[in-house]
């Protein structure tokens, strides 16, 4: 081989090992870069990243959330003996089921469960959901133990209030259903003819429509009494003003109490409409209610020419009037038929109808 051949040779060689430097310090920096980045990602996420031992349960690397998270510092965690001091933190109820995910994991399964713990920095009870993963060594054993831990406290307490207003909503369907029930057995019982029991039966069925319109729009503050007056009256025709009057404080009725009072006002402006005031353009109606001690006293009065006659029938309207607000509201009630027309009035218990 000729020294000009070797030389070109050799030259080559350096060329090659240059490049291969100059690779490698690319990869290096490419990699110090990625070590960077993923250390800053780290450092801002909510969530805490680890790894620890798959044998010993040691934490081997833990990101700064984790203190936030779980109350102990990092430098605690990462002490010996850690895992013991870990089960501690989670719930009694819940070391069983973590015990068992995590024996899944060293046996090489992924798993995602939810756990909870009492941090020792305010004793608080906070939701954590992790996923988990094996991490294998080059001849496939699980080595190490890798997890994502993310507080969901805030989601359980949404869920828990989703939970608690679903069971609501099912309680007063239920009730709502019962209500209807009864108004469709009882306007039966009362009705002398199938025409008259679709025809009461329409009318209340509204009047409690338009009260469970008013606990829709109104769930989290009631309903207030006088925009149940109001609306049972403007719908039999009534006009403010004019041929009617209310009068009364702000009187914030709970569900319950709204259903009874608007079937009642309903019953009373449905008997004004065909035989009582409200049968005539001289007719007035004045409505009030007032405060006494811990009574609400309602009073509905009726003035004008009347064709209403005492009867030895009881229908609906009655029932409602003298026998359900006393059985639903405790309320003491006179009903009676003077001169001038209908009077009715009702001395009800405050803390059965709402608060002022």
């Amino acid at each position: 081989m000729s020294k000009g051949r070797s030389d070109k040779q050799l030259e080559r060689g350096l060329a090659e090992v240059k490049t291969a430097m100059r690779e490698h310090a690319r990869a290096e920096a490419q990699l110090i870069k990625s070590q960077a980045s993923l250390q800053e990602i780290s450092e801002a996420a909510s969530d805490v990243l680890w790894i620890c031992n798959a044998e010993t349960l040691q934490w081997e690397y833990l990101t700064p959330a984790f203190d936030a998270i779980y109350g102990i510092s990092r430098e605690k965690a990462l002490a010996s003996g850690n895992f013991a001091s870990w089960i501690d933190l989670v719930l009694p109820e819940d070391r069983e089921r973590v015990l068992v995910q995590i024996q899944r994991i060293r046996d090489g399964e992924r798993v995602t469960f939810e756990y909870r713990i009492c941090r020792p920095a305010d004793n608080e009870i906070r939701w954590l959901r992790d996923a988990d993963f094996p991490m294998r060594d080059e001849a496939g054993k699980v080595a190490h133990i890798g997890g994502v831990g993310q507080d969901i406290t805030r989601q359980k307490e949404f869920e828990e209030q989703q939970q608690a207003r679903f069971a609501e909503l099912q309680h007063h369907v239920r009730n709502t259903l019962a209500v209807i029930r009864s108004i469709v057995r009882r306007t039966m019982e009362k009705s002398e003819s199938l025409d008259e029991a679709a025809a009461h039966l329409e009318g209340r069925i509204n009047a409690f429509a338009r009260v469970q319109a008013a606990i829709a729009r109104y769930p989290s503050i009631g309903i207030n009494l006088a925009l149940i007056v109001a609306e049972e009256l403007r719908a039999a025709g009534a006009r403010e003003g004019e041929n009617l009057t209310i009068e009364g404080p702000p009187l914030v009725l709970t569900p319950k109490a709204a259903e009874t009072m608007g079937l009642a006002i309903h019953e009373l402006a449905t008997n004004a409409l065909k035989y009582g005031a409200l049968s005539s353009r001289a007719g007035r109606i004045r409505i009030e209610w007032w405060l006494d001690e811990d009574l609400v006293h309602f009073a509905w009065i009726e003035s004008g020419p009347h064709d209403i006659k005492p009867t030895e029938r009881r229908g609906f309207g009655l029932e409602v009037l003298e026998r359900t607000l006393p059985y639903k509201l405790g309320a003491s009630v006179d009903l009676r038929i003077a001169p001038s027309g209908l009077i009715f009035t009702a001395a009800i218990p405050l803390d059965a109808i709402g608060s002022q």
